[in-house]
């Protein structure tokens, strides 16, 4: 069975103006801190600490709370554009303290990361570490993902508010989520790539033994199956004379050398499973020497373009 890997190395690119703050204060994710990449297969989820750069704008201001927000995710269940879905930001400081919400919620007491200014112009930057997550195994087809998120925030000047209630988007504040191309298949454990399927001795009058074994695939991209075989029957030898003619099924569906199987992109975290049933009437025992008796079955999974059927697999005739 031949393994393909495949990593993807293409990085989505996607430019909106700064919406600048017409309140006190502005709000900016520093370098590529949250640009990132996921594995749907990995049992690792993602855990990465950034840096939120807050500068004040309006010099009566002596503190500001502020809330990051998802606004196009249901509440319950934040989601990076259309990829994997589960995420969560915390505020290293007090990981206790709500600072990421979906819907409409607005910054107030008992929310929000409070920061303070420092006095005059050196104080008018502050910075605070923040802790992005995203739980392992979620499902996600390969490509590049960007969710922009939304600083909500309220100024203070000492004990009173400053202003009203703002907010601040733009590409400064975004989660950027690479998702690579990737094909990897194991026969029975992670790693194996060869099986066997022993029939053992044949009983002339045993009518048809069946075998099998299951290969598994983990892929984030549509893929063909392809099967190939070195005689297409059992044979002792190669130029054997004698042979065993047999009947092999992949995913339940009849297959010989040539077939190809055209898949789309497997569930994660557990992937797909490929049953691999091979057939063999034993009465042709009774028409051949004894002997041992083999072939080798190849399958070569690769990545392909477009839609396959919704079942999982389907012959490509």
């Amino acid at each position: 069975m031949k393994t393909l890997l495949l990593a993807a190395s293409a990085v989505l690119a996607l430019a909106a103006p700064q919406v600048a703050a017409a309140g006190c204060a502005d709000f900016q994710i520093t370098g590529t801190d949250l640009s990132l990449t996921y594995d749907p297969f990995s049992a690792a989820p993602i855990e990465r600490s950034f840096t939120l750069r807050v500068r004040r704008i309006d010099s009566a201001a002596t503190a500001v709370r502020f809330l990051l927000a998802d606004t196009d995710s249901p509440a319950a269940a934040p989601r990076i554009g259309t990829g994997p879905g589960g995420y969560d930001i915390r505020w290293n400081r007090d990981t206790s303290r709500q600072v990421f919400v979906g819907g409409a919620e607005q910054p107030n007491a008992t929310n929000g990361a409070l920061v303070g200014f420092g006095q005059g112009p050196s104080g008018d930057v502050v910075t605070e570490t923040l802790r992005f997550s995203l739980p392992a195994g979620q499902d996600a087809a390969a490509g590049d993902y960007y969710e922009a998120l939304e600083a909500r925030f309220v100024c203070y000047s000492g004990d009173q508010m400053l202003g009203s209630p703002d907010f601040q988007q733009g590409a400064g504040l975004a989660v950027d989520l690479n998702v690579p191309e990737r094909i990897s298949t194991y026969v029975g454990a992670a790693g194996i790539r060869r099986g066997e399927i022993a029939f053992g001795p044949l009983n002339a009058a045993g009518g048809v033994a069946s075998r099998g074994l299951v290969v598994t695939t983990q892929s984030t991209v549509p893929y063909d199956i392809g099967v190939a075989s070195r005689w297409g029957r059992l044979q002792r030898r190669e130029g054997d004379l004698y042979g065993l003619d047999y009947a092999m099924r992949l995913s339940g569906v009849p297959v010989q050398a040539g077939s190809i199987l055209s898949c789309t992109r497997t569930p994660a975290p557990s992937g797909r499973a490929h049953p691999v049933q091979v057939d063999l009437a034993q009465d042709q025992a009774a028409r051949i020497p004894a002997g041992g008796y083999s072939d080798v079955v190849t399958l070569t999974f690769t990545p392909r373009a477009g839609l396959s059927s919704p079942d999982g697999c389907s012959n490509r005739l």
